[in-house]
């Protein structure tokens, strides 16, 4: 980039960037300028890598004002046989960037010559020199997931004995302790600001029965002195502020740090951790004050998805063919626990058979794209679109079928999703974690399970539940709101209750999409943190650029 495209643009260094969610919310203008680049997004996974890379090579026209070239609408949307590979070569000045941009690179490998000083070396030239820069990423969370942290220390418990040598292991393991990666990355470099993300489950993370979250601020504060202890490298006697960005403050409560993305107008309730920390010295030029986030109204999942096309479920076992579906699900009437349902249940499963009938969506949809201008003020809309990126069904199995069109009735008629005792014995899934059992009389049998809520629909007229990574595995959770369609969410679904803008493609097969989408930062409230880093900045080098 050119000297011209440089000035007071701010560097920003991506590590553990996964597909690039947090680089996307600062990569967009605020006050009608862009103020953040992404100088270097580093990802160990190759279809997130490619991700990146392809979202940098798009980024590479909008920072020269230049018009994206119909080659990359081409090839994202699968249109002239446009192939990657010839894109890069037509733009290779583009191409070169985005590579250069992009690092696949698994940090906490050792001190060989590539491990720390490769990646040192990488920073480095990505700054050029510039010092007061912004570091950005979640470090990789599998020790502070709640689910995950219980699955993982119970069966280490079976091979060591005890639940206290059971955390020792599990916490010593080098994999959950990556944000000490984050950290190396402070002490030898130093910059102005740092945006750092977790799951809510690192506030409640407990080893040899402490906390280990208050760890994990004071190394942050002091990463001179954390250095030192660790062996590492330091350049710097710089110590840090951290705040969150719901207050303001530094808090004397942890859970302050915990964002509620609901409050903020992204169409989810995902809760996640997320620390800004600012330079001693910068700090003071600030006036020690930073700014907080501005609660929004929400956004529901109608708003979101309600107008993407409808599409059919795929069909696993049989004719994957549309007559052979709608019979299917017609058949619903004849099966034995019909007759368990409520009255109302059965008049709605058969109001839907009726609509059902005149349904001609297939599992991808071939209507043209249409832009939204008022979701979130146009944030995803893109008028070169002309279809719908990564919006594709996957297949179901036929008995998942039943099972999804009553949760999706359920929750429209009861406007929230039912629980597995709700459903009727028949109509439970063949689970080891599903068990039936007797009452205490002995006069009928009920149901009780580790997941209650295994087969989870969103709701149209609230924010849609978490997004996580599961969604790779199946879509139990992820269930489609319209008993029409009868299925999970697709990737573009998903990614929209993410709030990535509809022309951000996502590379690899379908699982890896869903992957990547489930374990990404919203970009809409990263753009919002934006905002407020940005503010930090222009407080601080206000006077040096007048000058």
């Amino acid at each position: 980039m050119s000297n011209k495209h440089k000035k007071n643009i701010i560097p920003v260094i991506d590590l553990f960037a996964g597909p690039g969610g947090l680089n996307e919310g600062f990569s967009h203008k605020i006050g009608g300028e862009r103020r953040f680049k992404s100088v270097l997004s580093v990802e160990k996974e190759a279809p997130e890598h490619q991700t990146l890379s392809l979202r940098a090579f798009y980024r590479y026209f909008l920072y020269r004002d230049l018009p994206v070239p119909q080659e990359y609408y081409d090839y994202i949307q699968k249109r002239n046989n446009v192939t990657r590979e010839q894109l890069w070569k037509k733009y290779p000045d583009a191409a070169a960037e985005a590579d250069n941009e992009a690092l696949q690179f698994t940090l906490g490998e050792d001190d060989g010559p590539l491990g720390f000083p490769f990646l040192a070396d990488k920073i480095k030239k990505a700054l050029g020199g510039e010092k007061n820069w912004l570091l950005i990423g979640g470090p990789p969370c599998q020790a502070y997931s709640l689910v995950g942290r219980s699955k993982q220390l119970g069966e280490l418990k079976k091979t060591e004995g005890s639940i206290s040598r059971a955390e020792q292991k599990f916490y010593q393991d080098h994999r959950h302790k990556l944000y000490r990666q984050y950290l190396r990355i402070l002490a030898y470099f130093a910059p102005a600001v740092f945006v750092m993300e977790n799951v809510k489950g690192i506030l409640s993370a407990k080893l040899n029965g402490d906390l280990i979250f208050p760890q994990i601020i004071n190394d942050l504060k002091t990463p001179a002195v954390s250095a030192k202890e660790y062996g590492w490298e330091s350049n710097t006697k710089h110590t840090y502020h951290i705040f969150s960005f719901v207050t303001g403050t530094e808090p004397e409560n942890i859970s302050d740090y915990l964002i509620k993305s609901e409050n903020y107008g992204i169409p989810q309730a995902r809760h996640r951790v997320i620390l800004l920390g600012v330079r001693d010295d910068i700090w003071e030029k600030i006036g020690n004050t930073v700014g907080k986030l501005k609660l929004q109204a929400q956004t529901s999942v109608k708003s979101a998805i309600g107008k993407l096309p409808a599409l059919r479920s795929g069909f696993t076992g049989r004719k994957d063919l549309l007559d052979e579906w709608k019979q299917y699900l017609s058949e619903i009437v004849n099966a034995e626990f019909f007759t368990e349902f409520s009255e109302d249940v059965q008049k709605t499963i058969i109001t839907y058979a009726q609509q059902r009938k005149s349904f001609s969506a297939e599992r991808t949809s071939t209507e043209r794209y249409k832009i939204d201008n008022i979701l979130l003020d146009g944030w995803y809309g893109d008028p070169q679109l002309q279809s719908y990126l990564n919006h594709e069904t996957r297949a179901h199995m036929a008995s998942d079928l039943y099972r999804y069109l009553f949760v999706a009735i359920m929750g429209e008629l009861k406007k929230h999703s039912p629980q597995l005792k709700d459903f009727p014995d028949d109509l439970l899934p063949k689970h080891n974690n599903v068990i039936k059992r007797a009452d205490k009389d002995d006069k009928k049998v009920s149901s009780e399970q580790k997941f209650a809520d295994r087969f989870k629909v969103q709701v149209w007229d609230n924010p849609s539940s978490t997004i996580t990574s599961h969604i790779s595995k199946d879509g139990h959770y992820f269930i489609h709101p319209d008993p029409l369609q009868c299925r999970s969410l697709t990737v573009r679904e998903a990614a929209r209750l993410q709030t990535f803008p509809d022309n951000y493609f996502f590379e690899g097969n379908r699982t890896q999409q869903y992957h990547q989408v489930g374990n990404a930062v919203p970009p809409f409230l990263a753009h919002q943190l934006s905002r407020i880093v940005f503010d930090i900045f222009e407080k601080a080098f206000a006077k040096k650029e007048k000058e």
